[in-house]
């Protein structure tokens, strides 16, 4: 009976040390997108992967569809003004294009390595979700939910 209890007790350590070194890592992918309104829809897609609630990287996709085409370029002036004070951040990226009559603006940051400081700096805003130079995938979660996206996390 002895043997039994503590092959038990041994078991039961070994699980909950197992399960407690292994850090949560997971996806979490946000979704928002319009209804056509004056012949322009918006899709925005942005997902993060993340370890121990800890925004590892983020890459966004916003797509704006248009019936004119000549309205994607005042889009894309604007999304690269937009954009400007990062440009030359280590680990920052933003990409605009136009193919047929959609504008894609494709961002990719990499949390673990970027100057968050000078993420700061371009946008005082930014400092609502970065506290001590880390992202929480919650307060990440709350920020996109309270824009209008629907997040879905995947561990």
């Amino acid at each position: 009976m002895k043997k039994k209890v503590v092959i038990s007790m041994v078991m039961t350590i070994t699980i909950f040390c197992c399960t407690a070194c292994n850090p949560e890592t997971g996806t979490m992918t946000c979704k928002m997108s319009s209804y056509p309104t004056d012949g322009i829809t918006l899709r925005s897609t942005y997902t993060a992967e993340y370890k121990n609630n800890i925004v590892k990287t983020l890459e966004t996709t916003e797509q704006v569809t248009a019936e004119d085409k000549d309205n994607l370029e005042v889009y894309k002036e604007r999304i690269q003004e937009l954009y400007q004070g990062y440009q030359g951040i280590d680990y920052y990226q933003n990409k605009t294009e136009i193919k047929g009559n959609t504008l894609t603006s494709t961002t990719k940051i990499n949390y673990e390595k970027v100057d968050t400081d000078k993420l700061i700096e371009v946008d005082s805003d930014n400092g609502g979700i970065i506290r001590n130079g880390k992202v929480n995938i919650d307060d990440l979660r709350e920020m996109y939910e309270q824009n209008g996206c629907n997040c879905k996390k995947e561990e």
